[in-house]
């Protein structure tokens, strides 16, 4: 537990040269320690360390009062906030300390608040949400690039690296002079990159999802400052995802997939990537990162269970009885792996937590190129990815009548609204191509 205390600073080269020292408050966290100096200077024979007390000086008994209300205020703000102060470091906390007590108002950036977000989220194992927010970060560095005329269009790896000793993110120095006083993003800021978003992506969904991981960045900066209250430089810039066309497959198309599949060797990795997607349709199209994570464990015999990781703080459980078909995928790839084996070879088992994530992504991708390798060869011309399954399931389901909150629960939807937002479009387009063939003539109702 991190703890306080008024002492003085002993050290030679802070003495003043009549062997004053500086009273400061220690602060204590994680066996290290910070100090914030009260800018008093005093003999040691003019403190009182157990009372907190000063003597012998002009404002003594002022000053006490001021250190005395200083210590008391902090020792209840770190004992109300224990639980929270637990995940920060002692930067982290020395500084909010200064802040609300020390009144002291340095500027807060963009990708230093950043990098300590990414730091708690690190402790959380939230580390799509680090991509995906830093992905967004790289666009306003690629921003401040074209305004000082320099080229927009390079790679960016990673803004940010992981201090192991301190336990925390750092900007990366070449990344730093991109950065920004949070208070300088203003709304004419705010417009100038989204119209820069829009002139690199075809996109409105990229747009959408970048300029929302800002916003979030931001939002948890001002619940963090009192400075920064009211801050909403995002406000009334249009922040609205267009539902991407689903792409689906006819049952004639799976069955030739099905089909393909006994023509390849089982070393082939498209004989894999079909059992693959056979798996996800056939479990009520299970997203590929569920399947990436899938445990030995996680079947039982009959059923294959697992818990959703988009939405596991949810607590999206799934228990789905599983059909021949699967039976024998999972029988394949079983073997006399133990329980806590991953249950497909997608992710080896010494990768560590932190690049699971960018590893899935690097197999999704792979995934989709010998997915669409394989309808090319079956002459299905359509853009076939990881969401595939998902949208054919669904598809299939609703247009076979089958009720879209029965749907939704398959698919782990919070609600029946993010279902309807996905896939009723598809759907309505459908009724009407419907209705208009009974109204000109080509179709009897």
């Amino acid at each position: 537990m991190a703890k306080v205390k008024v002492t003085l600073d002993k050290r030679e080269d802070h003495r003043h040269k009549d062997g004053r020292c500086p009273l400061v408050l220690r602060i204590s966290h994680k066996r290290k320690t910070r100090d914030i100096p009260f800018d008093i200077y005093v003999l040691e024979s003019q403190f009182n360390p157990d009372k907190r007390e000063i003597k012998g000086v002009v404002n003594a008994v002022r000053n006490s009062k001021r250190i005395q209300k200083a210590y008391s205020d902090i020792d209840l703000w770190l004992d109300e906030n224990k639980a929270e102060i637990k995940l920060w470091d002692i930067t982290k906390l020395k500084d909010q300390i200064e802040r609300k007590f020390f009144k002291k108002q340095s500027e807060l950036n963009l990708f230093e608040h950043a990098a300590d977000l990414f730091t708690r989220f690190r402790m959380k194992g939230k580390y799509s949400t680090i991509s995906s927010y830093e992905d967004a970060l790289k666009i306003v560095v690629k921003h401040g690039m074209k305004a000082k005329r320099k080229k927009d269009t390079v790679i960016i790896k990673t803004l940010f690296s992981w201090n192991e000793k301190d336990e925390k993110y750092e900007v990366l120095s070449e990344y730093s002079i991109y950065d920004k006083p949070i208070k300088a993003i203003d709304k004419s800021f705010a417009k100038k990159l989204e119209a820069y978003m829009s002139s690199r992506f075809n996109s409105k969904n990229t747009v959408f999802i970048h300029l929302r991981s800002l916003q979030s960045i931001i939002s948890d900066a001002v619940d963090s400052y009192d400075e920064l209250k009211g801050h909403k430089p995002f406000e009334g810039i249009k922040k609205v995802s267009v539902p991407n066309k689903p792409v689906v497959l006819t049952r004639s198309e799976i069955d030739k997939i099905r089909k393909l599949r006994h023509e390849f060797d089982k070393a082939n990795p498209k004989y894999h990537v079909i059992n693959y997607f056979l798996f996800m349709f056939n479990n009520m199209g299970m997203n590929f990162a569920d399947l990436a994570l899938a445990k030995v464990k996680s079947f039982d015999g009959e059923r294959f269970n697992y818990t959703r990781k988009k939405t596991e703080e949810e607590g999206d459980h799934f228990s789905i009885l599983q059909n021949e078909e699967n039976l024998e995928i999972i029988k394949f790839y079983k073997g006399k792996k133990k329980g806590d084996e991953y249950l497909f070879p997608i992710i080896s088992s010494d990768t560590s937590e932190e690049r699971i994530f960018r590893v899935r992504k690097q197999k999704a991708k792979w995934f989709n190129d010998h997915f669409n390798e394989i309808a090319s060869k079956l002459e299905i011309e359509k853009n076939i990815t990881t969401y595939t399954a998902r949208d054919t399931w669904t598809n299939m389901g609703l247009s076979m009548g089958i009720d879209i909150r029965k749907i939704s629960k398959g698919l782990g939807h919070a609600n029946v609204e993010t279902t309807e937002k996905h896939y009723q479009q598809s759907m309505q387009f459908k009724l009407l191509d419907e209705m208009n063939a009974w109204i000109t003539g080509d179709k009897q109702p």
